[in-house]
């Protein structure tokens, strides 16, 4: 700045703190601050975002208010004594800046989405270009939770930190005995590097030979790492937890530093659910649940278990307390009993049995009563072993409303579990949390969230709940209506439906996002061969093309323009394609929920009297959801096609409507 310039800043800071009513000094570097918009550290308004030195105001919606507004509202509820709130706001209401205000205000925050896309976002928009300015003038740290896959080794350079022969993760067997027994000898905490034998092997013998292996655990069970620095944090039902930071430089396990320093805190719901289900997730001072339904309707998903190998890894826990041995010796001749009475009588896989009058039972038991069998697997985060804490805590308190169904694959026997309590499983997120904020464009109707979730003692916020943009209809004029019976019944054919579906594809708008229902709405090699679908993909080769897209690189393709169809299981949620990224929307069929589900079997026996009302809602919401990725703007267009003439319908509704 040249010396005039900045004479003429020191005459204006000094009539400032002249006129300033709040009395505080006003210092040279904070006016420059001010002139570039990087925020008022005196600032005790409800909004903050900036990108790039550029303060961006809130976004105002159609019934008047502001994202701030929305912002302010729930903050004072919250503090007033609210527990529960319900953000009303549809796609393009800006609901993650607003959520990370709400934590802003309110001091740290954890922050749930659904589906990995909506967290790179956040990464994207929020921990690169845009930020938030604290009320004390420093940056809102954000940090996004991610699995191992999405971590580079450090250990061994070019894998993920989910590769298996990592000796955190390297399962303790007869045939990996070798590079067991090569890390036990690496593992510097140990003086005695004789080959041990197999059966004598813990985790804690051989991950230390990974000097960033970074174990968190309770701090009750304080394990021997004196080169980790131990950093101790609140948890969850008052539980003390103890992470022990030991050498710095793998992203994996260095992120886990938020949870004692990071004011916001964002994770994938599978992370989030396993983590409070453990109790290891951080105590904070709001729960932010964006898409909210879907979350909710997650609670239904069942928890399916392969029992033989959780047995044989329940073999490599070995505790030094006789009892807790007892415990899990017991545990696996309970699995090993059932596995001979189901290849003694064999298995009826569409048979459902209450849980209470199964061995699975007497296992949750076992656990609950020994305690210390927590202590002893916690820590091994590799270990299938895991899978039985999860199943403890999910069902352990729904035993009368839990059932549970049998399969077996590839020789081993798997128990799904399902329980059609829901407002119990709510209600263990409200207890376990100080204040726990829903949002979403697409909620249940109030008597679902009444009757399936008891979410009942809430308060409802407005955002933006106009839907933007106008929806076309495109019809082929080979549209019917795709329901089971009328295939059954052969009123319409296989042959038909895809042919259909192919004409949509020819007529269809490109850019074009083709929503598949399920992988058997497109046809297999054979058909693909005999009916020359052309412009179809077997299911064979999505189910291959997602498998290894595990980081969306084929909507960004989609996106980027470079390819004009995107034919996606994985676009409901999260992703969006607003003005000419996307111009059509094919449906292969409307998105009823798969009836043969057994939440849906379990369901409709238990609760007849709302069964209907649920699967319903749960079709519309989806619906709306998936059309919808492609309306993000007022002046965005969507052509909607489809050979299911239920969609068809389904849009001439919504055109009424809006």
């Amino acid at each position: 700045m040249k010396e005039g310039g900045y004479k003429r800043v020191l005459e204006t800071l000094e009539l400032l703190n002249k006129e300033n009513p709040r009395k505080e000094i006003i210092r040279p570097y904070e006016y420059v601050e001010k002139e570039r918009a990087v925020g008022d550290i005196f600032d005790k308004s409800y909004w903050s975002l900036h990108s790039e030195g550029r303060e961006l105001l809130p976004l105002k919606f159609s019934n008047g208010k502001t994202q701030e507004d929305v912002v302010k509202e729930v903050v004072e509820s919250i503090k007033s004594g609210t527990k529960v709130i319900i953000i009303r706001g549809v796609c393009g209401t800006g609901k993650s800046a607003i959520a990370l205000n709400i934590g802003r205000c309110l001091g740290r925050a954890s922050i749930v989405v659904p589906v990995k896309a909506l967290q790179t976002q956040y990464e994207k928009d929020y921990a690169e270009k845009k930020y938030l300015i604290k009320q004390n003038g420093e940056r809102l740290k954000i940090t996004v939770i991610t699995g191992r896959d999405n971590h580079e080794s450090r250990l061994i350079p070019g894998v993920s930190c989910s590769d298996p022969s990592l000796p955190e993760n390297i399962k303790i067997i007869e045939k990996n005995y070798n590079q067991i027994s090569d890390y036990y000898k690496k593992n510097p905490l140990i003086s005695n590097t004789a080959a041990p034998e197999l059966k004598n092997v813990k985790r804690i013998s051989i991950a230390p030979s990974n000097p960033y292996w970074s174990p968190i655990m309770l701090a009750t069970k304080e394990i021997y790492l004196p080169d980790a620095k131990k950093k101790k944090y609140s948890g969850l039902s008052g539980k003390d937890f103890i992470f022990y930071h030991r050498r710095q430089g793998c992203s994996y396990y260095d992120q886990y530093q938020s949870y004692i320093d990071s004011d916001i805190i964002i994770f994938n719901s599978a992370k989030y659910k396993i983590e409070t289900d453990i109790e290891r997730k951080p105590s904070t001072d709001v729960e932010i649940i964006d898409e909210a339904d879907e979350f909710l309707d997650s609670f239904s998903t069942q928890q399916t278990i392969n029992l033989t190998r959780l047995a044989n890894s329940l073999n490599t826990v070995i505790p030094d307390d006789r009892s807790t041995d007892d415990a899990i010796k017991e545990i696996i001749k309970i699995i090993k009993m059932e596995e001979l009475n189901k290849r003694a009588i064999g298995i009826e896989q569409d048979k459902i049995y209450k849980l209470a009058e199964t061995p699975i039972n007497k296992i949750i038991e076992e656990v609950l009563e020994n305690p210390d069998i927590e202590n002893e697997i916690i820590y091994d985060e590799s270990n299938y072993a895991l899978r039985l804490l999860e199943l403890v805590k999910n069902f352990s308190e729904f035993i009368p409303e839990t059932f549970i169904t049998y399969k077996r694959y590839e020789d081993e026997l798997y128990v799904s579990l399902v329980t059609t309590n829901l407002s119990k499983k709510f209600k263990e997120i409200v207890d376990k949390n100080k204040a726990v904020v829903l949002m979403s464009g697409t909620f249940h109707s109030d008597a679902i969230l009444k009757n399936v979730f008891g979410i009942t003692d809430f308060k409802v916020v407005e955002a933006e709940t106009k839907f933007p943009g106008t929806i076309e209809i495109a019809l082929t004029g080979k549209e019917f209506d795709c329901k089971y019976s009328n295939f059954y019944s052969k009123a319409h054919t296989r042959e038909e439906y895809l042919q259909s579906l192919s004409t949509c594809l020819e007529k269809a708008k490109k850019p074009t996002l083709i929503h598949v229902n399920a992988f058997e709405d497109l046809p297999n090699e054979k058909e693909l061969s005999n009916l020359q679908l052309i412009n179809l993909p077997s299911k064979e080769r999505l189910i291959e093309t997602q498998r290894n897209d595990r980081n969306g690189n084929s909507i960004e393709i989609f996106k980027s323009g470079l390819s004009n169809t995107l034919f996606t299981t994985k676009c409901a949620r999260g992703v969006d394609f607003p003005g000419e990224t996307c111009n059509s929307v094919i449906f292969t069929k409307f998105p009823n929920p798969n009836p043969n589900d057994i939440f849906w079997k379990v369901l409709k026996q238990t609760h007849p009297e709302y069964f209907w009302e649920f699967y319903k809602d749960k079709a519309s919401r989806e619906f709306l959801q998936k059309i919808y990725r492609a309306l993000r703007f007022d002046d965005d267009n969507v052509i909607v096609l489809s050979p299911d003439s239920r969609v068809i319908s389904a849009v001439r509704d919504i055109q009424k409507t809006t």
